[in-house]
């Protein structure tokens, strides 16, 4: 039976939600840099993915006890993902809200004739709604409901006693009815025993939830000293957590805010300190130890922050803990910015205090003056202790010209790929490889990485998508780094997709021509083909590449039925100055083409059906290039008329300037050349709309000019009367 109640001593279930984690829900919790891979239950089997300084505290102490070996249960690490799923999510009503929906389904279905009853799981404090019973005490309350339900399925009326007495468990404070005299009428001894157990139990919930703090107390401590409960072990516990929680609520809402106590305060939480100690005390409740820690990391971080971080780098490195590890790594923090402050650590805690240091103090962009002696640290340590996490360390702050690197690197070999270590010394002996010029034994490294390896591991795939483009040896290689291919349904879309980093530092390497047989390489009847062959029409009609731009004119034709008579007609112009222009007149009425690959709406949403459509502002055409990107140096396997191609185009791409820009200027200069030509007055209008929600801004110089020729040469015209201001 105790094992059916044990989600009933989880965190959550008796705390108010402000303070249900010690250390809160921080402002980094949607920072994918402060967080692991997810799922958590990965990293927490072990299975670190890509480590980086910029993990939160909580993951960085975790990944030190996966390399080092210290042992996690499967419990621990149940208990650790669920604490940090609830740093990102945080505890909430809807959650809450969300388990009352389990309890009345199963309520339900014990007792289908019942008659609705009003739960109150949210109190009001300081105009906050805070939940006042939490979801794992509906859960639980809706397992113990079906268990009772077959325990007693010859004995109705002990069911029906039992729901009544939790709806007042959950509902507005009250007392719990008074038995029916004939209620145990007929009963065995063990029917007995557990009626009155269960009643007993509710009672003191009841009283819990209502702040009777007194009452509950005692009510709990009778409960641990009746030899026949079931609830004995779990009542020892909830002695100790109901000081916890007078504690908690009745401190002034002001000094709980600061985080500020006056004595009063302060002797509650000693006194929930004490009635803690004595719970772990006691080699008989080992059962709850785990929440009992969690209780004691929750008391000692209020009365005494900085001295529980410094015993907190102890304790966490504990095999054994139960639930109560995922609260001390939650709890622990560098105390006033620097762990220097704890003094007489015991050598395992020092060292992993050390390691932190090194490891949070690395950047890529930091100067070699404060890297060398970080490097010159690690790899001392490393080569002393031969402790792993050293090891990674030792790696993260090294260069290409890093003394020692060499005997690093053959030391990182030896670690196998599936070790907690692994991934991240693989990552960065490929960097490190690469920046040394050893660009083969690089290479040899990266291939050694089977690819459903990293599928769970986003952020290393991200890092090893662009060494792979790094040492990319021929085009054919750029495309499979830069197209990523995503597993087929359910598990995903079997579609291809642009790699965005790669696919950034790629476009200045990339002409109309060379994208026109790229194109040609990925699928046919995929997104990205679609999108591809759209782009590099776009780009031969910006850069005048008149060959290529004929050649997807036809292409698109056969399978765009919307513009094809535009398309064909631009095939069927004379002269290549004809057909440029009447390129551009048809990208003018496109927002959503773009000729560059890392244009806003290329990266972040789908080529629509309709290409007329507009999205919003800065998504349709694209964006002026940034004064300061540099173009991607070539690659080494470009020849010198590729090399002068792109930079060639690259310029006129960025003088092209923004869709917005480039598109008034077009029909400006057409118009004057052009007089009379029926497609002017057209390609200003388009060019003046184009403005509306076309990234570089409306009520641009250019637009207003081609808005003021437009209404003076072709004011009589419907194109005129269709923009009556500029945008």
């Amino acid at each position: 039976m105790m094992s059916s109640l044990r989600g009933l001593v989880g965190l959550a279930v008796l705390l108010p939600s402000a303070v249900a984690v010690a250390c809160g829900t921080d402002a980094s919790s949607y920072d994918e840099t402060a967080h692991p891979d997810v799922p958590f239950e990965s990293f927490a089997a072990g299975r670190l993915g890509l480590l980086r300084g910029s993990l939160r505290l909580r993951y960085l102490v975790y990944s030190w006890r996966s390399m080092m070996g210290i042992p996690t249960t499967a419990d621990e690490q149940k208990h650790v993902v669920e604490g940090w799923k609830q740093v990102i999510d945080g505890f909430s009503l809807p959650v809450a809200e969300w388990g009352s929906q389990q309890w009345t389904a199963a309520r339900n279905e014990v007792a289908p004739g019942a008659e609705p009853a009003p739960l109150a799981f949210a109190i009001r404090e300081n105009f906050v709604d805070i939940s006042r019973i939490h979801a794992d005490a509906f859960l639980q309350a809706a397992s113990t409901a079906r268990v009772l339900a077959k325990e007693w399925k010859q004995r109705p009326a002990l069911l029906a006693e039992w729901v009544a007495h939790q709806d007042v468990v959950f509902g507005p404070c009250r007392s719990l009815a008074e038995a029916a005299p004939d209620i145990e009428e007929g009963l065995t001894p063990r029917e007995k025993a557990r009626r009155r157990s269960e009643r007993a139990y509710q009672e003191a919930a009841s009283l819990f939830y209502c702040h009777q703090f007194d009452a509950a107390a005692k009510a709990f401590q009778a409960i641990a000293e009746s030899a026949d409960s079931p609830y004995r072990t779990l009542a020892s516990y909830l002695v100790a957590r109901t000081a916890v929680r007078r504690a908690l609520f009745e401190q002034s809402s002001d000094l709980a805010y600061e985080r500020r106590m006056d004595e009063a305060t302060r002797e509650r939480f000693v006194l929930a300190d004490q009635a803690i100690g004595k719970v772990l005390a006691d080699p008989k409740l080992r059962e709850v130890h785990g929440p009992a820690r969690r209780l004691q990391s929750l008391v000692r971080g209020r009365l005494d922050a900085k001295a529980w971080s410094c015993e907190l780098l102890t304790r966490v490195l504990e095999p054994g803990t139960g639930s109560g590890l995922s609260a001390e790594l939650g709890d622990l923090h560098e105390p006033d910015g620097s762990w220097g402050v704890c003094t007489a650590l015991p050598p395992a805690a020092a060292e992993l205090a050390e390691w932190l240091k090194t490891l949070t103090a690395a950047s890529p962009d930091m100067e070699a003056h404060v890297r060398a002696p970080l490097q010159a640290s690690a790899t001392a340590r490393w080569r002393k202790s031969a402790h792993v996490p050293w090891l990674v360390a030792a790696l993260n702050v090294s260069r290409a010209d890093s003394p020692g690197l060499p005997t690093l690197l053959a030391d990182a070999a030896k670690v196998p790929l599936t070790s907690p270590a692994g991934p991240t010394l693989a990552y960065h002996s490929i960097r490190l490889l690469r920046e040394q010029g050893e660009l083969p034994a690089a290479r040899a490294r990266l291939d050694a990485i089977p690819p459903e390896f990293v599928r769970e591991m986003p952020a290393l795939g991200t890092l090893l998508r662009q060494e792979r483009f790094a040492l990319a040896r021929t085009w054919d290689e750029v495309l499979e780094s830069t197209v990523i291919e995503s597993p087929p349904p359910p598990a995903g879309t079997g579609d291809v997709s642009l790699f965005p980093e790669n696919a950034m530092r790629l476009e200045s390497r990339l002409t109309a021509r060379k994208l026109r047989a790229w194109t040609a390489k990925v699928p046919k009847g995929s997104a990205l083909r679609r999108r591809l062959a759209w782009t590099t029409f776009a780009l031969a009609a910006v850069v005048e590449d008149d060959e290529t731009l004929k050649a997807m004119a036809t292409q698109l034709a056969e399978t765009e039925p919307p513009a094809r008579a535009e398309l064909l007609a631009i095939v069927g112009r004379p002269t290549p100055e004809e057909r440029i222009f009447d390129a551009r007149l048809l990208l003018m009425g496109l927002p959503a083409v773009s000729p560059r690959l890392s244009s806003a709406r290329y990266l972040t949403m789908p080529l629509a059906s309709d290409l007329t459509a507009d999205i919003r502002h800065d998504t349709n055409g694209w964006c002026p290039m940034a004064k300061a990107q540099p173009a991607t140096p070539p690659f080494s396997f470009e020849s010198p008329e590729e090399r002068e191609a792109a930079a060639e185009q690259w310029k006129a791409l960025s003088e092209a300037g923004s869709s917005v820009v480039f598109h008034a200027r077009v029909a400006l200069a057409w118009a004057q050349a052009n007089p009379k030509d029926p497609r002017s007055p057209i390609a200003l209008f388009r060019a003046v709309r184009a403005s509306k929600y076309g990234c570089g801004g409306q009520n641009t110089p250019e637009a207003r000019k081609a808005f003021s020729y437009l209404h003076k040469h072709y004011g009589k015209t419907e194109w005129a009367k269709k923009v009556r201001y500029v945008y």
